[in-house]
């Protein structure tokens, strides 16, 4: 069975290949060492997320980065990233 992307990004953080490099305010800089060894830079910035990798939406890299960071959202902002 083909692993989902929030069970990839669970298994991404375990095997250490994380690395948030910089959080500011709502700013999160990081990247991510994929399985064929790419280094994958992941952002926050203006509200969204955004990876340097090839995949369609949510990938398992935002994903991880996501499991060890928190945006705090501004008081009465609703929804968000």
């Amino acid at each position: 069975m083909r692993e989902n992307a929030a069970a990839k990004a669970r298994r991404l953080l375990v095997e250490g290949r994380v690395d948030v490099e910089r959080r500011i305010g709502r700013e999160v800089l990081a990247s991510v060492r994929g399985d064929s060894g790419e280094l994958y830079l992941v952002e926050h910035h203006a509200g969204s997320w955004a990876c340097s990798c090839p995949a369609l939406g949510r990938c398992s890299h935002v994903q991880a980065i996501q499991l060890v960071t928190v945006v705090v959202r501004p008081a009465g902002e609703l929804g968000g990233a």
